[in-house]
Formats: structure tokens, C-alpha cells, sequence
């Protein structure tokens, strides 16, 4: 797969490079009376961003509704400019879609199942088996894309999975529950190949999952949905302090010794139950630190930016949202 894979022919969709990924505006969708999604203003630029939210919360008709897979009650949904509803096949040349449900063809062979991928993307035969190796060797399917899909291993599955929706060299790649099942050194592999699509190929991913640390590992940015309303949207970085000049301190001795001593000399510090939070820390501060650790006997272990947990963070919205039960759905 080359930095950006030429695809010829009806595959390749002509869309303004300044247009967003996705954008929605007041999207509502209701099922029974019931709105799953309510008034859903949300944008999705280029990168990574991950989708969470706890069951119910209406991720997956998000991802329907940018797909133009459900009629919306009210609002406005765009794919690269493009309205899915009203123009669906051009939308979906530019969208690859890796499902949280087995999508797979039984008696088609893993490289079948990509090829008739492709081809329904309109690529001819030829093109098609060509391209469905390519990208299977790129997902490091090896040999075992000839055997049965419905005798591959959880891992292959979402291998083969992935190709498919990669075969037409969509610009955006949803993805809904990519590691599910997967061990950790498949979880690894396929988070990494997340990360190459967004740096290197210039592609836009969208990731709905439950998994908390996969999403604060790779993601540029992160939407929280609950009851159908995006509760929080930002970056990552931001959401979990990554971009402050706060520092802890971990080490072995007195750390509240410590910390008085800090506070004597200048630095703000407050001890926590995972070391010493350290605010505004410039380089001055810095230097204090040192002296004031060697003054105490503190042996200092790290010394690093003081990020919060996406868990917590997600965790204290739902509660504030008197979601006190989804705190037993956020891993």
C-alpha cells in the first residue's frame, strides 16, 4: 500500500480537499418516539477520532446517519460536502466501513471476500485481485487468506475485514469495535495500522469503541455521546491535561516533606495518591525541584507531564450527566 494508493476508474470520488470528513448539524433520530439521537452538532476533521459513550448511548446510529443509512427526523449530515441521503453511492466510494458484526460471505475465501469488495467498488476483475493482495499483505494476512472465511481465526476475520474496507482507497475509515476479540499483540497490530492510515496515507479514521486506552493510545481527538448528545468533544491532549505545564513527581521517601518544600521555595505542589502534582512547572521550577529532592532524601523515579486518565475524565461527565450506571459500561 503506497503513501497514497492510485485508484482508478468509478472508485475515485472528486471532493474539495478544504471540505471536513464528516459534519453534522441538529442531526435527531428517533426510534418509537424515542430520540437516539438528539440534536447532534458534531465536525470530524482529519487524524483519529474516537467515538465512546456507554451502551445505548447511540454510537451506532451516529455512525448510521453519516453512512445515510437511517432517515433523520430533523438536521443535516455531510460526508466530504456530500449529503449521503441524497447522493448514498458517491458517499460510500469515499468511506470504508469495518462493522462490529461479521460481515463476512461463507465459502468465500479470505482474498474472495476482499476481491468482491473491490469489485463492488467498481473495480474490474483483474484490478480488483490485484488490489485485494495488496492490501491483504499490508494487514499481514499471509497464507491464510485462502482458506474459508468461516474458518479463520477472530484475528484473520478482522484482518480480511479490514482489507475490505480499505480495497477502494476510501479517505475515511470507520471503524466499530476494531479490537474486539483481538490478543493483545493483534490489538497492537491493528491499532499501529490505525495510526499509519491517519500519519502516513493521509486517510481520516473514525473509531467507535468502548476501549478507553486504545482511544487516549492513538486518537487525535475524542467524542463522548450519551443519551443520544455529544456530552464532551476536544482533543485528547487537551481533555487529559497533555498540553499543560503541570508535572508529577514520582519517587521513593517523604514526599510531603517534599512537597512543603516545594511550596516553601515557589513551586505550587500538592501530593496525590499517585505522587506529586507540580503546577506551572517552567525550568526554574524545575531546578527547585532537584535541590529541594536531594535537601528531603526523595528519591525521584519520574518526572512527567500530569495527565489524567480518559476513564476519569469520561467517567466524572457521565456522572455529572446522572449516568451513574454507565460507569459500569466504561472500561
Amino acid at each position: 500500500m503506497t503513501s497514497r494508493t492510485p485508484v482508478a476508474g468509478p472508485v475515485a470520488g472528486k471532493v474539495a480537499d478544504t471540505e471536513l470528513p464528516v459534519r453534522l448539524a441538529g442531526v435527531v433520530k428517533s426510534y418509537g418516539g424515542r430520540a437516539v439521537l438528539d440534536d447532534v452538532t458534531l465536525d470530524v476533521p482529519m487524524g483519529i477520532t474516537g467515538l465512546v459513550g456507554p451502551n445505548g448511548a447511540g454510537k451506532s446510529t451516529l455512525v448510521r446517519a453519516m453512512l445515510g443509512l437511517v432517515r433523520l427526523a430533523a438536521g443535516d449530515a455531510r460526508v466530504f460536502g456530500i449529503d449521503p441521503a441524497r447522493a448514498p453511492r458517491r458517499v460510500r466510494r469515499l468511506v470504508g466501513v469495518v462493522p462490529e458484526d461479521d460481515a463476512a460471505v461463507p465459502g468465500l475465501s479470505g482474498v474472495e471476500m476482499v476481491q468482491y469488495a473491490a469489485r463492488l467498488s467498481g473495480l474490474p476483475g483483474s484490478e480488483a485481485l490485484r488490489r485485494a493482495h495488496e492490501v491483504l499483505d499490508w494487514c499481514d494476512a499471509g497464507q491464510e487468506r485462502y482458506r474459508p472465511v468461516e474458518t479463520l481465526s477472530v484475528g484473520t476475520r478482522q484482518k480480511v475485514a479490514f482489507a475490505a474496507a480499505l480495497v477502494h482507497d476510501p479517505r475515511l475509515v470507520i471503524l466499530d469495535e476494531p479490537t474486539n476479540g483481538l490478543d493483545p499483540l493483534e490489538r497492537r497490530a491493528m491499532l499501529g495500522r490505525l495510526v499509519t492510515l491517519a500519519r502516513d496515507h493521509g486517510k481520516a479514521v473514525f473509531v467507535s469503541t468502548h476501549v478507553l486506552r486504545d482511544v487516549q493510545s492513538i486518537c487525535d481527538r475524542v467524542v463522548l455521546l450519551v443519551r443520544g448528545r455529544v456530552r464532551l468533544a476536544g482533543s485528547v491532549r487537551e481533555l487529559t491535561g497533555a498540553d499543560s505545564r503541570r508535572l508529577r513527581l514520582q519517587g521513593t521517601g517523604s514526599l510531603e516533606m517534599l512537597a512543603v518544600a516545594l511550596r516553601a521555595g515557589g513551586v505550587p505542589a500538592r501530593v496525590d495518591t499517585a505522587g506529586i502534582v507540580l503546577e506551572a512547572a517552567d525550568e526554574a521550577a524545575q531546578r527547585t525541584v532537584w535541590r529541594c529532592a536531594r535537601d528531603c532524601g526523595v528519591a525521584v523515579r519520574s518526572l512527567e507531564p500530569a495527565t489524567r486518565p480518559l476513564e476519569e475524565v469520561f467517567l466524572e461527565q457521565l456522572d455529572d450527566a446522572g449516568e451513574g450506571e454507565a460507569r459500569h459500561a466504561a472500561p
